[in-house]
């Protein structure tokens, strides 16, 4: 089976340099390129991907908005992220938005390649470096080393101070340029983690973590 790539990026030079690549392996097909979240959209709509590899970064608060359109929008059609943050809290953020995949910018090619294998096939998959970041910061926080607040994402972090600080989801995505939408499937992502579900016992959490000044 051929499988149908899509690739969207803000940095062009990087989209082509991997397009090139992929057009060398015969059971891949670049579909298109895209370098930004519009065109990404539309490109879907007409070459119906089977993959969209998307490249983020810290921050990014866009990309991520994106990664979390093309899953539940599609949920047949896998999301893979390739980024140069391989900290833990980007790991979990990203794969939060619903992506398949994430891979480090400073991985082989030959790992982007089995993510976007292993994403076409419904599988997860994490690149050595990001696997090993993971599997780090579990064994830590089985081990009482580090703190409950390290499974949060950079992003849900700042969801959750915000929310101890009385803010509604509305004033938080105005505070963080992202849409009402989002911070509720921020809200929903902490919640699970960290097994709370009332905003007090949030704001209780954010407390004794240290997230935010009393």
């Amino acid at each position: 089976m051929c499988i149908r790539v899509l690739l969207s990026s803000k940095h062009t030079v990087i989209s082509e340099g991997i397009a090139a690549i992929l057009r060398t392996h015969q059971d891949m097909n670049v579909v298109g390129v895209s370098d930004n979240g519009q065109q990404t959209h539309a490109l879907c709509q007409t070459e119906d991907p089977d993959v969209v590899l998307i490249g983020t970064q810290a921050n990014d608060g866009q990309g991520l908005q994106l990664m979390q359109q093309m899953a539940s929008e599609h949920p047949a059609r896998s999301v893979v992220a390739f980024s140069s943050d391989s900290d833990r809290h980007s790991i979990i953020e990203i794969l939060d938005t619903g992506a398949k995949a994430y891979v480090s910018t400073t991985s082989s090619i030959d790992e982007l390649m089995s993510a976007v294998r292993a994403a076409a096939s419904g599988r997860v998959y994490l690149c050595q470096s990001a696997a090993s970041e993971m599997m780090d910061c579990f064994r830590k926080v089985r081990s009482g080393d580090g703190p409950a607040k390290s499974l949060l994402g950079t992003r849900e972090e700042q969801v959750l101070r915000l929310i101890a600080d009385g803010y509604s989801s509305k004033e938080i995505a105005r505070s963080l340029l992202i849409a009402p939408s989002t911070v509720e499937v921020h809200r929903r992502n902490i919640m699970r983690k960290i097994g709370l579900h009332k905003v007090a016992d949030l704001t209780r959490y954010a407390i004794r973590n240290q997230m935010v000044a009393v």
